[in-house]
């Protein structure tokens, strides 16, 4: 007879190791059809952002050897303009695939919720659609009020700092790592404010900011334990995933500082292609780790709306209603 795990229950309260055994508990029952649409909508994004990333570090490396030289020519001013115009383009198409991966995550933990003891099973591009494009919207605002807060803080910071320099250069180094050590402890419970806002319809993109605020300070520790510990997690899996590309590239510009990339292998079009297809490999693999992080951020968003709010208990209570009343 076949072992059926219970179906994850997201608002509850947890241990640590409970938290981390949840996150992959989810992964680990749904990774097939996470893998088939995560193939279907982050496989072109990754390609598109191989081609950025290969460009980048070469224009990088161009940029770089054109100052080790001495003196910026034509063609290294070239190079320049190329390197802008690259990283211009990573960080544009690296929005786009982690929106999508967001978007994509949250609507399948949504159909997850929804779909009762089916879970993911038997899930049809049709049903997830109108789902991951509700996501996908949520995503798009939450993304524009964090980009506004990047830049009022980013502003601020500059203010701080010039006025830290009038008063003290070496005050304002003591000082500015002050203020980064601060800026970290407060934007980590704001991690939260992603699945509070993609899993609960009725609130404000400022009320989710508060709630997470609020959620987070009270769960500090496990909020910062999830996140280090997942990440720490995703990093040892991409370094391996990665590892093929980073070689390839390493080989390609030791070569090139030797000025030996006109001819063999490694200067050939041939090596370029299989270069290419190790950075969509990595671009890939990278997103989908991602994918552990954010929903490690959901169990622990689960554990303190249970802890601190009580909605496990309170849904618990909804249901023991419904079947008072047939």
């Amino acid at each position: 007879m076949e072992f059926v795990r219970p179906k994850i229950e997201w608002y509850r309260t947890r241990t640590f190791s409970e938290k981390i055994s949840d996150t992959f508990a989810f992964i680990r029952e749904s990774w097939r059809p996470m893998l088939k649409y995560f193939t279907y909508l982050l496989l072109p994004v990754s390609i598109v952002m191989a081609f950025f990333m290969n460009n980048f570090m070469d224009s990088y490396m161009r940029t770089v050897m054109g100052v080790v030289d001495g003196g910026m020519s034509g063609d290294d001013y070239s190079s320049l303009i190329a390197f802008g115009l690259t990283t211009l383009g990573l960080v544009v198409v690296s929005v786009v695939g982690s929106a999508l991966l967001t978007s994509l995550t949250f609507a399948l933990i949504r159909l997850y919720n929804q779909r009762g003891e089916l879970r993911l099973e038997g899930l049809t591009g049709r049903e997830l659609k109108p789902v991951l494009m509700a996501m996908l919207r949520r995503v798009v605002r939450l993304l524009l009020a964090w980009m506004l807060i990047v830049v009022l803080v980013g502003v601020l910071l500059a203010l701080l700092a010039v006025l830290m320099v009038m008063i003290s250069p070496v005050l304002m180094v003591v000082e500015m790592l002050l203020i980064y050590a601060l800026l970290l402890a407060v934007i980590l419970p704001l991690s939260l404010v992603v699945p509070i806002y993609l899993l609960e319809d009725d609130i404000s993109v400022l009320e989710a900011f508060q709630k997470a605020w609020r959620l987070g300070f009270a769960t500090w520790g496990g909020v910062f334990a999830v996140v280090v510990v997942l990440t720490l997690i995703g990093s040892v899996i991409s370094s391996f995933t990665s590892l093929p590309w980073s070689i390839m590239f390493f080989a390609k510009t030791m070569f090139t500082l030797r000025g030996e990339t006109a001819g063999g292998f490694v200067g050939s079009m041939g090596y370029s292609f299989l270069q290419y297809l190790m950075c969509i490999v990595q671009c890939f693999c990278s997103l989908l780790i991602s994918v552990i992080t954010l929903v490690g951020i959901t169990v622990q968003y689960g554990h303190a709306s249970d802890k601190i709010d009580g909605v496990g208990v309170a849904k618990n209570i909804e249901k023991f209603d419904e079947l008072d009343e047939v």
